[in-house]
């Protein structure tokens, strides 16, 4: 049923008071990934129950199940919210802007659709690194296998082919992209179509698997997982109650057991009602990576420090509770290119109602795809300092080999053919090659900032705090800058001049977020959203240049121009960076997997350290991110929680 119509079975917090499940999923605020693979997954069972909480609604609607429109999550109907981080010391007190979904199907909702699992060498660094030898690549692949549904990939034995999250390769591209294809190989990189295939090589240019299915329309976890014919099938026994805030967790302190899950209404009210669902069996926490720890220390799990001084009585100490906070970090870096080769044109009347046309008739256009179809992966060590080239060997060992641990990549570059940041755009036509820090070694942390469960909480999210990324950083935009020009040699038929990128005017760059700055009201400048502007005209960003704006971008245009990967110091490269650096919204880690309690949350089958029937099932238990999006293998931890659950409770039934 698409859209979803008025008869899904939503739930209202009166319609589950006082009532027992077996299971509550508690999906509370929204930076989840895939977590629906829980509540479908048990219910399957007739004789369970289950009831899941979801603080936004299942409302859906024709624009969001476009694959690119939906991703443009600056329109109010898509449910998505952005937080502001504390002031970030390394970036001179500035804030990064953090986008989430509240929705069900979480941040599936709003995201670029990209299915990658990550290198099988970062599972196998579980293993071996942080003693979790059930996580490592032997133990998690067929979980990923069995979640997808690989059309792009029809003969490939190592990807799944009956799971419920379908997966292509939509294309064509835009012209451009086989030119960055030449680029790659210049620099040493192979040329791969399957990232998800555990022999590809650590290091290459890879074409990168959607969320998409026959119909050209988005792969949503609710789509896959929990969509309306399911909801409706299995009414009598599946309950989806949305528009609330699981405000604590109701625990028996003598057993360390929960017993059930108070709720609020998301929007306060006059009355402002506290409702209670009981748990018979288990409650698993899939808010994500920044209201897991926080619904867990209104709770009173968690670092005593943070507990008791808002007045929350310490149920159970767990002090790594909001801890590790880790993203991956990107720095745009863009040049200018024909309209024609960037997804600009969708920014103008004609090209639009255009591609609209393509859409809604054939299912094909750039509004068929996401906004990344490619992307670079390297290990900066196999980089080579002086010619910006890929080392295939070294040390005497293999730099391509995936499944090594050492070596994991630790940059990708993605690239997407648009401006990556709003403001960096006085009317141009733009593609970014967005170099991006994924197996990053600074790490921040959530804390509470009240005992409201509907207030944000403090996020302390930590960049360029540990030296080793500053090195990878520097890296990273040097590398990108050689790829822009390999790009030009390759015989790319247009000029495609470097516009936005380490060496380029510094005040320029700084007047294009003062207005956004003031706007906000905030003494310190807050860092660019990474939020691609798209859409018609008067609703998305494009618009003509002042002659102001064109004088003063071709000063630092002509600027940028004379410098290049070779000349550009470390200096500009680093005060690039700190004005630019954005989040890719791949949070993860603030209640990891561990083996003890000392220095994680949940042990390797998801339960919370010290709890009875408490398990946590999102990326916030990653014990370090994957070098991949974190959709896949948050997918993969759902439903490997949805298999320890039902194997767990078939063996006491049997007892």
């Amino acid at each position: 049923m698409w859209p979803f119509s008025s008869s899904y079975p939503e739930s209202r917090p009166e319609d589950v008071d006082g009532r027992t499940f077996d299971y509550i999923v508690v999906g509370g605020k929204h930076l989840r990934s895939s977590v629906m693979a829980r509540p479908s997954r048990l219910s399957e069972d007739p004789t369970v129950s289950v009831l899941v909480l979801e603080k936004g609604r299942v409302k859906d609607s024709w624009y969001n199940r476009i694959p690119l429109l939906g991703q443009n999550y600056d329109f109010p109907w898509m449910q998505a919210v952005s937080r502001l981080s504390e002031p970030i010391t390394e970036l001179s007190g500035r804030r990064m802007r953090l986008w989430a979904a509240e929705a069900v199907g979480g941040t599936t909702r709003i995201n670029a659709m990209l299915f990658t699992r990550g290198a099988p060498g970062g599972y196998n660094e579980w293993a071996q690194s942080f003693g979790l030898d059930d996580w490592g690549w032997d133990k998690v692949e067929p979980f990923f296998k069995k979640s997808e549904n690989a059309v792009g990939h029809p003969d490939a034995a190592h990807r799944g082919h009956s799971g419920p999250i379908e997966n292509r390769q939509p294309g064509p591209w835009l012209s451009s992209i086989p030119y960055y294809e030449k680029a790659a190989t210049a620099v040493g990189l192979p040329v791969e179509r399957d990232l998800n295939d555990p022999k590809a090589s650590a290091q290459g240019f890879f074409y990168l698997d959607q969320t998409i299915d026959a119909k050209s329309r988005r792969v949503s976890a609710d789509r896959a997982w929990l969509n309306a014919d399911i909801a409706i099938e299995r009414k009598d026994r599946l309950s989806v109650c949305t528009g609330v805030v699981a405000s604590r967790l109701e625990i028996d302190p003598r057993g360390k057991r929960v017993t059930g899950v108070h709720v609020r209404h998301a929007r306060r009210s006059s009355a402002d009602k506290e409702y209670f669902a009981k748990a018979r069996r288990e409650v698993i926490i899939c808010s994500g990576t920044v209201c897991t720890p926080q619904l867990l220390m209104l709770s009173g799990i968690g670092p005593r420090d943070q507990i008791e001084p808002r007045g929350i009585p310490l149920v159970h100490e767990l002090p790594a509770v909001g801890r590790n906070l880790t993203d991956h970090h990107a720095i745009p870096i863009m040049h200018e290119l024909p309209l024609k080769d960037t997804l600009h044109q969708i920014e103008t009347l004609w090209g639009i109602l255009w591609h609209l046309f393509l859409y809604i008739f054939f299912g094909k256009g750039l509004l068929a795809d996401s906004t990344t179809p490619a992307s670079m992966f390297a290990r900066t060590s196999a980089i080579d300092a002086q010619s910006m080239t890929v080392q295939t060997a070294a040390h005497g060992y293999s730099t391509m080999d995936a499944a090594e641990p050492r070596n994991i990549p630790d940059i990708e570059l993605m690239l997407i053919p648009l401006r990556a940041v709003r403001e960096m755009s006085p009317g141009l036509s733009l593609s970014s090659i967005y170099p991006t820090l994924v197996q990053p070694f600074s790490r921040g942390s959530i804390e509470l900032a009240s005992a409201d469960p509907r207030q944000h909480p403090r996020i302390h999210y930590q960049v360029l705090s540990d030296k080793r990324d500053v090195a990878a950083a520097r890296k990273a935009a040097r590398f990108t800058m050689r790829i822009a020009e390999e790009f030009v040699k390759a015989g790319y038929p247009h000029p495609a001049p470097l516009t936005f990128a380490p060496g380029m005017d510094l005040d320029y760059l700084d007047s294009l977020f003062a207005e956004r700055d003031l706007e906000l009201g905030s003494p310190a400048a807050v860092l660019p959203d990474r939020k691609p502007a798209l859409g018609v005209p008067g609703i998305g960003e494009s618009k003509k240049p002042s002659p102001q704006d064109a004088a003063a971008a071709k000063k630092q245009q002509d600027a940028v121009a004379k410098m290049d990967w070779r000349t550009v110091t470390d200096d500009e490269i680093d005060e690039y960076v700190r004005r630019v650096y954005v989040t890719s919204l791949h949070f993860s880690s603030t209640c990891r997997m561990s083996l003890g309690p000392e220095d994680g949350v949940v042990d390797q089958r998801l339960r919370v350290h010290g709890m009875r029937n408490l398990r946590i099932a999102d990326a916030s238990v990653f014990p370090k991110i994957p070098s991949a999006h974190t959709m896949a293998p948050t997918v993969m931890v759902a439903e490997r929680c949805a298999d320890f659950l039902k194997s767990e409770w078939e063996e006491r039934k049997e007892k």
